[in-house]
């Protein structure tokens, strides 16, 4: 650009630091801060408000308002993404309180919230089960006519259900409604999750049906309700939900819905069928065994098959680059008489090349013991 006879300026600057900042590469965009002072090219407003929110996307809010000061003392006036970045910043650390007084300092500088401020306060909140405190934001958002999103709305009614209050949540969704914000389907996945969270299949099933005359159902949703069908031991809708996943909805099943099936065929003492189903997996396009699946698989083998038939699923999965760690060794344990760590399975497995590569060692197998065993 120089060679050009064009000379850089703060767009140029600006450019060159969010995308360093994107690219995990904050180091060299404050190179290019200092390059800026050097060269008499003033940042703006701009330049700042990327650096404090690559700092704040860290959880560094220490960075974040060295950064502002900075700013502020070029007589720049911080506006509001910067200090919705600050917020998320403190939220990240679950430092709420710092979040909110940040929040209501805003006026003092003439800036006014939005509603991705609301949001970011409402969320911190929820995380926190602090579900009074994030209902009073929700109502002071509807008293200044600042109309809540279905993030918003989608917010609350996850943080209620984790929270156990049901009868919260659905209020929230009503009163969604009665604004004119309709539902998305991670709104309705909060409700699937507590209720099959809690063994209320009859009801999630009900749900799914009101999700289905209104929505196109996703997989997490699919996962959600397989999951707890193959806990409450009902196989027969467990399977029929998996045929209709790829049927009906043309659906493609992730590594998730083939773990949940694979560990409900295995509960259910199908472990044939279960390792019929792993090695199909492998054969998909759109997901492969990941260590879950293998944990699952070799757990079946181990409490419904000869023991010794899971060797070959451990070795396997440590030679695809998964390690047999504590939750591995664990579920060999549980099998074997307490505190026996020179039983000739595991001693096989310690031998062999590829679990010596992943360096496991009796360390590691007492561990598991520790883990594993009551």
């Amino acid at each position: 650009m120089e060679d050009r006879k064009t000379q850089p300026n703060v767009i140029t600057y600006n450019s060159l630091i969010y995308g360093l900042c994107t690219s995990s590469s904050r180091n060299k965009a404050m190179m290019l801060l200092n390059e800026m002072a050097d060269r008499k090219i003033m940042p703006d407003t701009f330049t700042y408000s990327i650096l404090v929110d690559s700092f704040c996307k860290e959880g560094n809010v220490l960075g974040a308002k060295v950064i502002l000061k900075m700013m502020i003392q070029r007589g720049l006036i911080p506006h509001v993404v910067i200090y919705n970045s600050l917020m998320d910043g403190y939220s990240l650390r679950s430092q709420v309180d710092k979040a909110r007084k940040l929040f209501d300092s805003m006026a003092n500088w003439g800036c006014k919230h939005d509603v991705y401020s609301y949001n970011i306060m409402i969320h911190a909140y929820c995380n926190n089960k602090r579900m009074d405190e994030a209902e009073q934001l929700l109502n002071d958002m509807l008293e200044k006519d600042l109309a809540p999103d279905t993030v918003t709305y989608t917010t609350m009614v996850n943080g209620f259900c984790q929270a156990g209050r049901l009868k919260d949540a659905q209020q929230i969704l009503k009163k969604m409604s009665g604004e004119g914000c309709s539902p998305n389907i991670v709104t309705y996945n909060s409700l699937l999750d507590y209720l099959c969270g809690r063994g209320q299949l009859d009801d999630a099933l009900a749900l799914f049906q009101v999700i289905e005359s209104r929505l196109k159902c996703d997989v997490v949703g699919y996962n959600i309700l397989m999951d707890g069908l193959w806990k409450a031991g009902r196989e027969k809708e467990a399977r029929e939900m998996f045929s209709r996943l790829s049927r009906e909805n043309c659906l493609q099943p992730d590594t998730r819905t083939y773990n949940i099936t694979i560990n409900g065929l295995c509960r259910q003492r199908f472990v044939d069928e279960a390792y019929e189903l792993f090695r199909k997996m492998e054969a998909e396009d759109s997901c492969v065994p990941d260590n879950c699946s293998y944990n699952v698989i070799i757990h079946g083998f181990l409490h419904h098959k000869d023991p010794l038939e899971a060797m070959d699923l451990i070795l396997e999965m440590v030679s695809k680059g998964f390690s047999a760690d504590a939750t591995t060794m664990s579920l060999l344990l549980e099998m074997l008489p307490k505190n026996q760590l020179d039983h000739p399975i595991l001693q096989k497995l310690l031998n062999s090349p590829d679990t010596k590569s992943h360096e496991i060692g009796s360390s590691d197998l007492s561990t598991a013991a520790t883990q594993g065993t009551c």
